[in-house]
């Protein structure tokens, strides 16, 4: 077994957005379905060896993932039937982060009485809360507050909500945190605060709004006990993705008094390689100078919904051009049933047990599970091919976070470059490589925030903005965009990146042309 926590050090931490598509068709073939359920020749574990949380007869482990309540089963009596793998795991070997699921209300997965949200004693919002806060208590070491996003008030997610006015994502947004506050079980977990914005402006205002649920003081004044504080925050919107703004929000919190005794800061939906680095960088600074123990992670669903898609990682790949994982059209055919020959991409420990007819186990007139005759142009896959490229796919994201991290330390040791030494090229970027494994940005940004986040720096502010131009050069996507919900894939086309786990229906993507 390879264990991948043993290989993490101390790197920002990569959650694997767990699809509840994973998470549900996990049980099924290994426990509800086992007896109709097929199991590869090589996978001497069986099908439980999917289950990545355990440290035990599993093919690989990894301690840590992001689930979200957005797509889970949200009724307590039948969770642990439903969510074996989230919530049977051994929770003093593993740590979920739960998502609230705010982007789902905002995208209407789940409902709200727009009308009405703002009033504090509306029921359908306090409704949506209790449940929403019971099922993160059963569920996660850590948790989001449930936010209404900013993007709820922009197109095209205004239209769906009628939220005209940005203010009101924090108006209810505030309300709920009020709700989780007022009736948390404390420690059942532990609590992040979340920085929305869509622009600069906007990023401030959310801000400003918000902020004294993390603070100690405001809380024992308003709620009678300061242990209901907010234990951490989570990056979102624009400030998960314009490193500007992350930093200024970084420096908000330090000048406000609200890193100490904090012991976490989520990105959302950030799965770059850059960026794995980046955070690493900013994780190191902050537990030199402010919270020893602060994590700083971020997730992706990549390794779930690229599959969904048909799509697969085959290798991963480091450059002074920049990281990323190469993704192409997974191997489907109905003409390698049966086959015994290797899978490629066989650097997993999922493909490496796997032969195509493993994973192209079904031809035409074979039966799917709803008892309809395969075509000869439809998918070769059944349910378990699925899991299989899914499972590999996670292996191969968090291997390319590692990998990546690994390479920028033993270039910032090696290297004698400095920031100061960036040069705006806007016709080169290769102005400024000296490395033949990593982009020049990672090891500039190291150096930035090295000065950055020392409390010694005069005026951080000053050099933050002194410094945007560099800033915006390693940040991704655009201030104040509308959102293209058609799009599932952010980034490069060799270097896709997936952040919509928390808005995809895998049902639907797949369609009912797969059986179990």
């Amino acid at each position: 077994m390879k264990d991948l926590g043993k290989t993490q050090k101390d790197y920002a931490v990569y959650l694997p957005a767990i699809s509840s598509f994973y998470v549900k068709q996990l049980d099924k073939i290994t426990t509800r379905d086992k007896e109709n359920s097929r199991c590869p020749e090589g996978f001497e574990l069986g099908n439980e060896g999917l289950d990545f949380l355990q440290d035990q007869d599993t093919y690989f482990h990894y301690p840590w993932g992001l689930y979200s309540a957005g797509h889970a089963q949200l009724k307590l009596d039948k969770a642990d039937a439903d969510e074996p793998m989230i919530q049977n795991r051994d929770r003093s070997k593993t740590v979920i982060l739960g998502d609230s699921g705010g982007f789902q209300v905002a995208t209407g997965v789940i409902k709200m009485d727009w009308e009405n949200c703002t009033d504090p004693e509306d029921p359908a919002r306090l409704e949506l809360c209790e449940k929403i806060l019971r099922y993160l208590e059963k569920t996660a070491d850590w948790s989001m507050i449930l936010d209404v996003p900013s993007v709820a008030a922009i197109p095209p997610l205004n239209k769906r909500t009628g939220l005209t006015d940005f203010q009101t994502c924090i108006d209810v947004t505030q309300l709920n945190i009020d709700y989780f506050l007022k009736n948390r079980v404390k420690g059942a977990t532990k609590f992040m605060n979340i920085l929305s914005g869509n622009d600069e402006a906007t990023s401030d205002r959310w801000y400003e709004g918000i902020k004294h649920f993390s603070d100690p003081n405001f809380v024992e004044e308003a709620y009678g006990d300061r242990d209901l504080t907010l234990e951490g925050f989570a990056m979102a919107g624009n400030n998960k993705s314009n490193m500007y703004l992350a930093l200024k929000r970084i420096l908000d919190l330090r000048k406000d008094g609200l890193l100490e005794g904090k012991g976490w800061i989520h990105f959302l939906g950030t799965g770059k390689l850059n960026w794995a680095c980046y955070l690493t960088a900013i994780q190191r600074m902050l537990r030199k100078h402010d919270s020893p123990e602060i994590v700083l992670s971020f997730d992706a669903a990549s390794p779930f919904v690229n599959t969904a898609y048909g799509s697969t990682y085959s290798y991963n790949f480091f450059s002074p051009k920049r990281f990323g994982y190469f993704m192409d059209n997974a191997i489907d055919s109905q003409d390698l049933k049966g086959s015994d020959m290797p899978m490629p991409f066989a650097h997993s420990p999922i493909m490496e047990r796997l032969t195509a007819g493993d994973i192209c186990c079904m031809a035409e007139g074979d039966l799917d599970r709803n008892g309809k005759a395969k075509a000869k142009e439809s998918t070769s896959w059944d349910t378990n091919s699925y899991m299989y490229y899914m499972a590999h796919s996670v292996y191969n994201h968090l291997t390319a976070v590692q990998e990546a991290n690994r390479l920028a330390d033993v270039e910032k040791f090696r290297a004698n470059v400095h920031y100061t030494d960036w040069i705006k090229d806007k016709k080169s970027k290769n102005t400024n490589e000296f490395s033949p494994y990593v982009p020049y940005s990672v090891v500039y940004f190291d150096t930035f925030v090295q000065d950055l986040l020392d409390p010694a720096c005069e005026d951080p502010y000053a050099l933050l903005k002194k410094w945007k131009p560099f800033l915006d050069e390693i940040s991704f996507g655009k201030l104040d965009q509308e959102i293209d919900l058609n799009s599932e894939f952010f980034g490069e086309e060799e270097e896709t990146e997936v952040v919509l786990d928390e808005y995809t229906n895998f049902e639907e993507v797949m369609g009912e042309d797969f059986s179990v």
